[in-house]
């Protein structure tokens, strides 16, 4: 009797009516609820802000995703479910179910809001405080928990254990494989490449085959970012960079040194043994006298056997060059560092220059090669040597 008062009250006499009416109820409530969990989002941080709580990183991030509001709605909708379970049974037992497990499905989908609002937390924050790429591994998570989610929602949708729908999937597995394969591919590989760090964001790496050289943006669960030195930006999928190989650079810039690795070609027709004044000319150059000083010493030893020898001006210019790249500070210690030759061509003699630059900086590394090779170049002229170039007629 109180059930028809209170429905004859608001006027409400077809079954049908009655079902939409609630239904509009609920949809209302939870429009309002959703309203003021955003004004409660807007209160926090405003309270926040003037509470100058400046230093609590963690408050400011999960203020600004909304954690707050979502846990709120979370109560709220925990909150409305048990309360339409104790007013819609005593009237329609069948649509007070279908609405009662229509409200808890949309309890798990908010619980795994609060979920997907505490990572982007964690992605913000340690995005840029470790070098591991933490933007892709959230993203692996959520993909990892929105599937449970809703395996989840629909199993209390229908009123079914999980289980029964994890069997499901397994009978149908064979077609899913086939309708996303590309997109399986992209996963199975994007994790394994987060799994084995072989690209971080801020990394320098060269894809050959795919036009990308420049530095890493994003590593994604699917893609790699490529911004390239012409600020051009690429976009690589990435099972290519687990299947095809690949140039990082990171070790390079992790070692704090830069390789420097080019020659000269010295024109065979200028090399010659240098006379007593080329000898002594040299032997008062700074760089010169112990490389003179030791050589005289061995070509004694070896007239001495009856061997003939003698000191030759590209032994002494590569003797230079050493000392000069051993005493440049801008050249690293802590590596490799000579000057050596190289198998004769038909162009010359090659003198490669192998040393490493003290740093990483790109234009600072290039101003140092270039300054290395225009002095070897100029500096060559006093030693009589001249550097092969091809003339075309």
């Amino acid at each position: 009797m109180q059930s028809a008062g209170f429905w004859s009250f608001i006027d409400v006499s077809h079954p049908m009516s009655r079902y939409i009416f609630i239904l509009t109820v609920i949809f209302l409530l939870l429009i309002i609820l959703r309203y003021v969990s955003g004004a409660l989002q807007w209160t926090a941080e405003k309270w926040l802000f003037k509470k100058d709580f400046r230093g609590k990183v963690w408050l400011h991030l999960m203020a600004r995703h909304k954690v707050f509001s979502n846990i709120f709605f979370v109560i709220c909708m925990v909150f409305l479910s048990a309360v339409s379970s104790v007013v819609l049974e005593d009237y329609y037992p069948h649509v007070s179910l279908l609405i009662i497990r229509v409200l808890d499905c949309t309890v798990v989908i908010s619980i795994m809001l609060v979920v997907n609002s505490f990572l982007n937390v964690l992605k913000e924050k340690y995005s840029k405080e470790i070098k591991f790429p933490v933007k892709g591994i959230v993203q692996a998570a959520k993909i990892v928990f929105w599937v449970i989610t809703i395996i989840f929602a629909a199993s209390v949708l229908i009123n079914k254990e999980p289980i029964y729908l994890f069997s499901g999937l397994t009978a149908i597995s064979a077609v899913l494989l086939l309708i996303f394969k590309d997109s399986i591919l992209g996963l199975t590989s994007g994790f394994q490449l987060l799994m084995s760090d072989l690209v971080r964001v801020g990394d320098w790496i060269e894809v050959p085959g795919q036009r990308a050289d420049g530095e890493v943006m994003d590593v994604l669960i699917t893609t790699v970012r490529v911004r390239n030195w012409d600020n051009t930006i690429v976009n690589i999928p990435t099972y290519y960079l687990i299947a095809n190989s690949f140039i990082n650079w990171r070790g390079m810039s992790d070692s704090g040194g830069r390789r420097i690795k080019r020659s000269l070609n010295i024109d065979v027709a200028t090399v010659k043994f240098l006379n007593e004044h080329e000898i002594a000319k040299f032997k008062e150059t700074d760089l010169l006298k112990d490389y003179i000083t030791s050589a005289e010493k061995e070509i004694a030893a070896q007239k001495g056997k009856g061997l003939p020898a003698g000191i030759t001006n590209l032994g002494a210019f590569r003797a230079y060059c050493y000392e000069y790249l051993k005493r440049n500070p801008k050249i690293s210690k802590k590596f490799t560092c000579m000057v050596r030759q190289l198998d004769p061509t038909t162009e010359g003699i090659p003198l490669e220059i192998y040393a490493f630059y003290d740093g990483t900086d790109w234009e600072k590394y290039e101003n140092l090669q270039s300054e290395i090779f225009e002095h070897f170049v100029a500096v060559s002229q006093d030693f009589g040597i001249k550097i092969y170039q091809r003339f075309f007629e």
